[in-house]
């Protein structure tokens, strides 16, 4: 199979996660289309695959090829893409412009789960000797919450597996890194936080109690808190300070209403190490003894964890083996740490080391005009391909 066709037939079909908001468009969110075309390619390659529910119409789909070694690894991509607004290209029309493939998750990640599809279609095509079990795994719900990796690594954990009867020795998990390595990252927890007010006439506000006058308060001690707090928090490295921001605000049904309710959405990244629930309470905490009537700001229960990954030895070594592989084809793939989060620790939790490779640059994911530059998808499926040969 080709991967450049692959990444087109994949781009087409919509996989939009909905970001943990209202579902409103229904005919291009959640993963199940992507799903059924996914069951479609495994059957075209003629591999065994399961396909496991992880929420309504978001189903994990997992393939299997057995090999001649008793090592197993897994190739893993999310199926979702952040949302298609603002899109100054057809999202989903998978175009080729000269050396460029265009539209939503070209780059994060169906160009990556490309290179996974393709490598398991080269090696059941051409199996060699001494090849390890090989999986391709494409998970649901990357983007807000990790869910469809923590499902999957369960699985494993539990014995659950239809495929394979043990946890595998190593995971590789498709994001574009340029082809480097990502063998550490932060980690993210996210929740929203709720300002309270009195709705009234705008005619009289005294009479009313202005919650998105609430709210700027709060903003401004969550400032407070980034510069005096995390300003002075140790940095673990290229990783950098721990971080918070704001991303979306939300108040008020009409401009001559006094508002009665603000809502935000918070993201504090983690650094490895840190404990997510701790850092959400002293979060909270801080605006606590900040605010005014602290009992008017409430705070709802996370809806997005994960941990950071640690730079362990057992992910460095298999960085070193992709990119030993790398410059056997020219290209210098080298060890990243970021500020970004993945499906990795899910996978790391469990005892199985897991690093982090694909083709495309980040600076093109969730962009306007997403892109995903077709050079890199060959170079990108070369190397797997060998370094699953080279695995077992």
């Amino acid at each position: 199979m080709d991967v450049v066709e692959l990444t087109q037939r994949l781009v087409q079909i919509p996989s939009v996660n909905p970001m943990g908001h209202k579902v409103d468009q229904p005919e291009i969110q959640f993963e199940h289309r992507l799903g059924d075309l996914l069951e479609q390619i495994f059957e075209e390659i003629g591999v065994e695959y399961e396909r496991i529910e992880v929420a309504p119409q978001r189903d994990n789909v997992i393939a299997c090829l057995p090999g001649t070694s008793d090592k197993i690894i897994v190739l893993e991509a999310h199926q979702d893409t952040v949302p298609v607004e603002g899109m100054t290209v057809d999202p989903f029309g998978g175009t080729r412009i000269e050396n460029r493939i265009y539209g939503r998750g070209s780059c994060d990640v169906k160009g990556g789960m490309a290179m996974c599809l393709a490598v398991l279609s080269r090696l059941k095509e051409n199996p060699g000797e001494n090849l390890p079990t090989v999986l391709v795994a494409c998970t649901v719900n990357e983007e807000c919450g990790f869910t469809g990796a923590r499902h999957l690594a369960s699985t494993w954990k539990d014995g659950k597996s239809n495929l394979i009867s043990r946890k595998p020795d190593a995971v590789f998990v498709a994001e574009p890194t340029s082809m480097n390595v990502v063998v550490s990252h932060k980690g993210v927890i996210r929740w929203r936080c709720h300002a309270l007010g009195q709705a009234a006439h705008s005619s009289k506000p005294s009479v009313g109690d202005n919650a998105i006058y609430r709210m700027a308060n709060v903003l401004n001690i969550i400032r407070e808190y980034e510069q005096t707090v995390l300003a002075n928090a140790p940095e673990q490295g290229p990783l950098g300070p721990p971080t918070i921001s704001v991303g979306t605000i939300t108040g008020g049904v009409s401009v001559n209403t006094v508002p009665d309710c603000c809502t935000i959405e918070i993201d504090r990244r983690v650094l490895p190490g840190e404990s997510q629930e701790e850092v959400r309470q002293e979060v909270i905490d801080f605006i606590a003894a900040k605010i005014d009537d602290p009992e008017k700001v409430q705070h709802d229960p996370p809806y997005m964890s994960s941990p950071g990954l640690p730079l362990a030895e057992s992910n460095q070594a298999l960085a070193s083996h992709i990119a030993d592989v790398a410059k056997e084809f020219g290209v210098t793939s080298e060890f990243m740490q970021v500020a970004y989060g993945t499906d990795s620790p899910a996978f790391f939790a469990i005892g199985v080391p897991s690093v982090v490779f694909g083709p495309g640059s980040l600076a093109q994911a969730h962009t306007k005009d997403e892109f995903i530059e077709i050079e890199q998808l060959h170079q990108a499926t070369d190397i797997l391909e060998a370094v699953c040969r080279k695995f077992g």
